[in-house]
C-alpha cells in the first residue's frame, strides 16, 4: 500500500484506529497488506493481531503522529500498564523493547485483544462532526465501564473474531449491547464511576512508574492499618480473601473480572503478595488502589512516601555500618602501633570482636594491613 494520506490523530484515539483510517485514506490489496506497510513485513494474518514494528510505522509515516516513544504514550495502553507493573504481554527471554518487539495491534491498543467498547453517543457525535467515529484508549481500560463525558455504560462489540481477523472495524461497523445483566448499573453507579476516574487517572499520569518494591511495601503498609496482617508481617490470608471477595462481589460475573475474584484468583493475589515474583494483573491491582487508598493520587503520595523512608533507613544503615567499620580498624591500627611484631594469632586475642569483625565484614582491609603470615616451605632432602 502507498501513504499518500495521512489522518489526524484524535485526542484518546488509538493506535488500532490511526491505522484503520490510514487504510481507509489509501488504496491498498487488503487490509493485510495495509499492515504489512504501516508496521512491516510479517507471515502473520490476523489483522487485529498484526505484529507492530513501530520503528517502520513511524518512518512510513514520516513521524506525523511522533517517535515510537511519542506514538506508545499517545496512542496505546503501554504506558498505562507500565505505571501499574502488569503488562498483558510477555516480554520473553530477550526483553526486546515494546516498540519493536511485535506485540499484537489490539494488545497495545485495547490492552486485550478481545477487548472492544464504545460508547454510543460518542459515536453518534463523531459522525455527526467527522466522516468516522474512533476508538478511545479510555473506553478499553479494565476499569472502563463508564463514558465519562456522557456519564453512560459502555458498550461491548459484538463482531465475531474472525470478522475483527479479517479487516479492520471502526466503531459504526460494529453492533454493540450496553446492558451487561449481571451488573446492577444503577446500584453500583458511584462505584463504577470511581474505578472509571481511577483507570483514567492511571492513563493521563505523565509520572516515571514507581518501582515494584515501594509498591509492595505500601500495599503492606496499608493492609496493616487495616488489621489484615499478623504481629510478624505476614497476611491474613482469610480474612483478606474474605473482605476483598465481598466487597467487590458485584463485579464477579463481569468477563474482565470474573476470574480475579474467582477464589482461584484471589488466591493467586495473595501468593503474589506474599512472595514477590510475577507482576499482578491490572484488575487486581486497580482494585486493591482503590479498596486501599481510593485514589491514584492517594496511592503515588503514598509511594514517595514510602520511598523516601526507604532512602532514609538506607542512608542511616550505611552511616551506622561505617562508624562501627571505623571503630574496628581502629582498633586494629592501636594493636599494629603497640606491637613490632604483630601477628593475627596476637591481634584475635587482643581484640577479639574486632578481629571476627573485619575477618567477616573488611577482609579486604585486613588482609592489606595485617596480612597473614604463611611459613616458608622447605624441602626434605632427599638422601
Amino acid at each position: 500500500m502507498q501513504i499518500h494520506s495521512l489522518p489526524i490523530a484524535r485526542p484518546d484515539e488509538t493506535l488500532y484506529s490511526v491505522a484503520a483510517r490510514i487504510r481507509l485514506a489509501n488504496a491498498a490489496r487488503n487490509d493485510r497488506d495495509a499492515c504489512r506497510s504501516m508496521f512491516g513485513p510479517s507471515r502473520n494474518m490476523r489483522v487485529s493481531e498484526f505484529p507492530v514494528n513501530l520503528a517502520h510505522f513511524c518512518g512510513i509515516t514520516h513521524e506525523c503522529f511522533g517517535n515510537p516513544a511519542r506514538v506508545l504514550s499517545n496512542l496505546t495502553l503501554a504506558g498505562f500498564f507500565e505505571r501499574l507493573d502488569s503488562r498483558p504481554w510477555h516480554a520473553g527471554s530477550s526483553n526486546a523493547p515494546v516498540a519493536t518487539a511485535g506485540y499484537g495491534l489490539a494488545t497495545l491498543s485495547n490492552g486485550s485483544a478481545g477487548r472492544w467498547r464504545i460508547c454510543r453517543r460518542c459515536v453518534e457525535n463523531d459522525l455527526a462532526h467527522h466522516a468516522t467515529a474512533f476508538w478511545r484508549r479510555a473506553h478499553h481500560l479494565p476499569t472502563g465501564f463508564l463514558c465519562t463525558i456522557h456519564d453512560t455504560p459502555l458498550a461491548t462489540c459484538m463482531s465475531s473474531p474472525l470478522e475483527r481477523h479479517n479487516r479492520f472495524l471502526l466503531p459504526e461497523q460494529t453492533s454493540a449491547t450496553t446492558v451487561l445483566p449481571e451488573i446492577d448499573w444503577v446500584t453500583h453507579h458511584h462505584l463504577l464511576a470511581r474505578l472509571t476516574a481511577l483507570g483514567i487517572d492511571v492513563l493521563e499520569d505523565g509520572r516515571q512508574p514507581v518501582d515494584a518494591r515501594t509498591v509492595r511495601a505500601t500495599l503492606f503498609n496499608a493492609l496493616g492499618d487495616r488489621g489484615l496482617l499478623t504481629t510478624s508481617g505476614l497476611l491474613r490470608r482469610v480474612q483478606f480473601a474474605s473482605e476483598f471477595a465481598h466487597r467487590y462481589h458485584f463485579l464477579s460475573q463481569h468477563p474482565d473480572f470474573s476470574l480475579a475474584l474467582s477464589p482461584k484468583g484471589i488466591d493467586i493475589l495473595q501468593r503474589g503478595l506474599s512472595h514477590p515474583g510475577p507482576a499482578r494483573s491490572a484488575a487486581h491491582n486497580l482494585l486493591l488502589i482503590d479498596w486501599l487508598f481510593g485514589t491514584w493520587q492517594a496511592f503515588h503520595q503514598q509511594c514517595l512516601w514510602q520511598a523516601t523512608m526507604d532512602c532514609l533507613t538506607l542512608s542511616t544503615i550505611n552511616v551506622r555500618q561505617d562508624e562501627v567499620t571505623h571503630q574496628h580498624r581502629k582498633a586494629c591500627v592501636a594493636f599494629l602501633e603497640a606491637h613490632t611484631l604483630a601477628t593475627r594469632s596476637c591481634f584475635s586475642r587482643a581484640a577479639p570482636a574486632s578481629f571476627r569483625w573485619l575477618l567477616r565484614n573488611d577482609e579486604e582491609w585486613l588482609n592489606g594491613n595485617l596480612p597473614r603470615v604463611r611459613p616458608m616451605r622447605t624441602q626434605g632432602t632427599l638422601f
